[in-house]
């Protein structure tokens, strides 16, 4: 930071401040800053160890006496080398030799350089880092600068490792280097770039002969080795010391305990030039290992195979497989144990599987050979998606109108916080499933997606990609459906307004009232009149805000949308309680709550109810507020929005209090400080403060 002299005193700054500022002519005594302290949690995340390993003992005592002396500062080693080298696996081994020289826990990004999919964007990166930091969601901003300042904050004394998977670029790995951390990065570009970053840097080769068989001993046993040694010298030859490669072959002989080492050795001699821009050594390649394993499928192993090439994000479940092979999920769950037994697929969860990165490659050229229609195949998995999101939305957001066309996919929920859980979970591929869709001009299916996700981004947040893939939305909509247009414009000026971008939200919501009343459609109006309402309230216009949500309420009412209906009466009783107006907003937020059930939605109800409560307070009527509010809070701890479970834990504290029974008062607000400070953010300092009070 610069600082500007004027006579004998600098009172002047410029440029960019990260923390609290004291700017001051001339201080006598001490200066005290006090800020905020954020609750420090310790991820523990780090890439699956791989259960067969060998060697790699120069690397590692190297990576050893680099950590025993290290100068202060990031560290940053950069593992580099051709796929399926085992550059991951050899980062998952290290993660544990470095907890006593960094205990403050690991994270871990797959940055997807070689996916199907362009690599993975940097801020989503960060957000998710910042998440298993313990950050509070609504905290979290949306600009890449703000994540990256707000990431070297949370990080800075701390000793972390972190390790980023399948690097791009070095751009794309600085931001994400804290300032006192081990970072280990894996790539098959060298990134020498990272060089002005102080970076190390780790060239892995194949595997030696001896080793390669050592890996081969194992996974099949030393019996079985031993009794055809010069054939396992020959196999670990043919795959040229490439780990993937000798697990591959491993792999089948172990599911044929009859077979001979020698007859794996005599098709791996027939293998010549496959997937040349990953050729190996001398005259053998990968796509040798990978089609011996590939031939040995049944038919259906094999389509299936082919089929997943076309998936357009990472990580995948049975449940989409079945639908884009179209057929019974049982079915296809057995060809995905065979293709994961056949090392080729990577099992990473309970139901979640993905592709080896060359091995999507070989399953691709696969695919061309046997003349899949790949759009075809990608208009599967998008539907799917798609209609799984409208099936999720309906379930969290119960009574929500849709404009989209929506289909069965096949999957069912149980409950509202399954359904929601699972759209976080698969948000990423939801979000490259819309991206996929704009390359191959479904413009509906764009701007239908904008619609399915709504109710994963009004809970769970994720800003940045809730931005992005609205204004995917409204830009698909944008000349082709005014309905939708309107709709979706009015959802981007909501996000916007979350983020108190006002100016920005206010333009948005304006275009989206013009368009609704251009298409005279009455629930766009009532839509669009209520999100107004809300920005008018932000900015403490409340009386227009009255206005504007008594007109909505009016259009709601008249047709016959309930849901809209409730969401406006809440509205209006939370600006009434505003305005001082207790009885009045007691009984528009009691009429809420009753259509929230009807509907039904009881997470909708108990969000009111904590607005019910508080106006309860307010008037007086302390005790009245009680009931509610207890009901309320068990719907909402089964949904699990700690957010929104501390919002209704302040309510019920201040409704004790009220009563003079500060032992429960005490009890609830101290539990809501528990969950802020959890959750990171402004909210715990002022709440541990007034339980201080209390004692």
């Amino acid at each position: 930071m610069d600082f500007e002299q004027t006579g004998a005193i600098a009172n002047a700054a410029s440029g960019h401040g990260v923390g609290n500022l004291v700017q001051a002519g001339v201080v006598h005594g001490d200066v005290h800053v006090h800020a905020a302290e954020r609750t420090r949690t310790s991820p523990s995340q780090r890439p699956r160890a791989p259960r067969h390993f060998v060697n790699r003992v120069a690397e590692t005592e190297k990576f050893q006496d680099l950590l025993s002396g290290e100068a202060p500062g990031p560290t940053v080693v950069v593992i580099s080398g051709a796929g399926g080298v085992g550059k991951s696996a050899l980062a998952a081994r290290w993660v544990p030799l470095c907890r006593s020289r960094f205990p403050d826990g690991s994270l871990h990004a797959d940055l997807g350089a070689f996916s199907s999919s362009r690599p993975t964007r940097v801020s989503q990166v960060l957000e998710s880092f910042l998440r298993s930091l313990g950050c509070e969601p609504d905290s979290i901003p949306a600009d890449l600068d703000q994540l990256a300042a707000m990431y070297r904050d949370v990080t800075a004394g701390r000793k972390l490792v972190v390790c980023l998977d399948d690097a791009f670029s070095a751009a794309q790995v600085r931001p994400l280097i804290p300032p006192e951390s081990l970072v280990l990065v894996t790539s098959r570009y060298r990134l020498p770039g990272l060089a002005l970053d102080g970076a190390h840097f780790v060239e892995l080769p194949p595997l030696h002969a001896a080793d390669s068989v050592e890996l081969l001993r194992s996974v099949l046993g030393e019996q079985r080795v031993g009794r055809e040694s010069g054939a396992a010298e020959r196999m670990a030859d043919l795959c040229a010391g490439f780990p993937v490669a000798l697990m591959v072959a491993a792999s089948r002989l172990t599911a044929h305990r009859k077979w001979t080492l020698r007859r794996m050795t005599a098709d791996l001699e027939d293998e010549r030039n496959r997937l040349p821009s990953l050729t190996l050594r001398g005259d053998v390649s990968v796509r040798a290992v990978f089609d011996l394993s590939y031939r040995k499928l049944s038919a259906e192993q094999a389509e299936l195979y082919r089929v997943l090439s076309c998936h357009p994000g990472t990580t995948f479940g049975a449940d989409v497989a079945a639908a884009a092979v179209e057929r019974p999920r049982e079915e296809v769950v057995d060809s995905l144990e065979a293709l994961v037994e056949a090392s080729l697929l990577d099992e990473v969860g309970d139901d979640r599987f993905r592709f080896h990165d060359l091995l999507r490659l070989h399953a691709s050229d696969c695919a061309t050979e046997a003349g899949l229609d790949r759009r075809e195949v990608l208009g599967r998995f998008v539907a799917w998606y798609l209609n799984s999101a409208y099936a999720a939305d309906r379930l969290v957001t119960p009574g929500r109108w849709y404009l989209g066309e929506k289909r069965d996919a096949g999957l069912t929920f149980t409950s509202a916080t399954e359904a929601l859980d699972w759209l976080d979970e698969e948000r990423l591929n939801l979000v490259f499933a819309q991206r996929e869709a704009r390359e191959q001009g479904w413009r509906e299916v764009v701007w239908c997606f904008g619609e399915a996700m709504w109710s994963l981004f009004v809970y769970r947040k994720h800003y940045g990609d809730w931005l992005e893939t609205t204004r995917l939305a409204v830009d698909a909509a944008s000349g082709e459906n005014v309905r939708a247009e309107s709709r979706l414009r009015g959802q981007l000026g909501h996000a916007l307004g979350n983020l108190h971008r006002f100016d920005e939200a206010e333009r948005e919501l304006l275009a989206a009232a013009r368009l609704a009343e251009a298409a005279d459609d009455p629930r766009s109006q009532a839509t669009a009149a209520s999100r107004l309402g809300i920005l008018a309230r932000h900015c403490g216009k409340l009386d227009e805000a009255l206005v504007s949500f008594r007109r909505a309420l009016e259009i709601d009412l008249r047709v016959d949308d309930r849901r809209g209906a409730a969401l406006r009466l809440r509205r209006i009783g939370e600006t009434l309680t505003a305005l001082g107006r207790h009885d009045d907003a007691i009984a528009e937020l009691s009429r809420s709550v009753d259509l929230m059930l009807e509907l039904p939605d009881p997470g909708g109800a108990a969000r009111v109810s904590t607005r019910l409560g508080e106006a309860f307070t307010a008037a007086g009527r302390p005790r009245d507020a009680v009931g509610p509010l207890h009901e309320a809070l068990a719907v909402l701890r089964e949904i699990g929005s700690d957010f929104y479970v501390a919002e209704l834990l302040v309510a019920l504290a201040a409704a004790h209090e009220a009563a003079g029974e500060i032992a429960q008062a005490r009890t609830h607000l101290g539990e809501a400080c528990e969950l802020h400070e959890r959750i990171g953010g402004p909210h715990a300092e002022p709440l541990r403060k007034h339980l201080t009070e209390l004692e």
